[in-house]
This record gives structure tokens, C-alpha cells and sequence, in this order.
């Protein structure tokens, strides 16, 4: 169905109802904002008409990042811990020359 809105005085549209009811959520649409479908007597405020598309659009779920279980494959930490000896490893023009690193 398509819908129309009046903004300043100026007839906008026509929207799908969807597209109006996202509108009207992120508050592009007032809900004093006359509006109009094919069918209706005469223009009406979209908070009268339609007062479910006054609610907030809800904000997405945050995405739950998954917890090394202890134990299982995967979970060791990338970096090796300080605690960890490290050995020196030569670097690519080292290994290319054949020079070593002064100490």
C-alpha cells in the first residue's frame, strides 16, 4: 500500500509502509506528521494512526565473543608468555648474508 506524508506543507511520497514506519522511528517523521493512504477518509497524525511506529527501533544484540575453555585445542595465547624462554631467531638479511647480529 503505498502511504504519503505532508512536510511543510509539501505531500511526500508514496512510501511502503515499512520505509514510513522506519521513518518514523528514527524520528525523520514527526509523529504530528499528517499522513495518508488510498482508503483513508482524510489525512491523519501518524501517532494517532500508527502509535506502534512511534516505539524506538531496538538496538542490536551485542555478539557474545566466545571464552577459551581451559584444556581444549585452540586456547593457548598466540604471543608467547614472558615467562617463556624465547630463542634468537636470525632475521632474513642475516640468513640472506650470512651475518649474525653483534652483541
Amino acid at each position: 500500500m503505498n502511504w504519503y506524508f505532508e512536510i511543510d506543507g509539501i505531500s511526500q511520497g508514496p512510501l511502503t509502509a515499512e520505509v514510513l514506519a522506519i521513518r518514523v522511528q528514527k524520528g525523520e517523521v514527526p509523529a504530528d506528521t499528517l499522513v495518508w493512504h488510498p482508503g483513508l477518509g482524510d489525512w491523519q497524525p501518524v501517532g494517532q494512526l500508527c502509535p506502534d511506529w512511534l516505539k524506538p527501533i531496538p538496538a542490536p544484540a551485542p555478539v557474545a565473543m566466545a571464552k577459551p575453555v581451559a584444556g581444549r585445542p585452540g586456547t593457548r595465547p598466540l604471543a608467547p608468555l614472558a615467562t617463556e624462554p624465547t630463542e634468537e631467531k636470525q632475521g632474513f638479511f642475516s640468513k640472506l648474508f650470512g651475518r649474525s647480529r653483534k652483541k
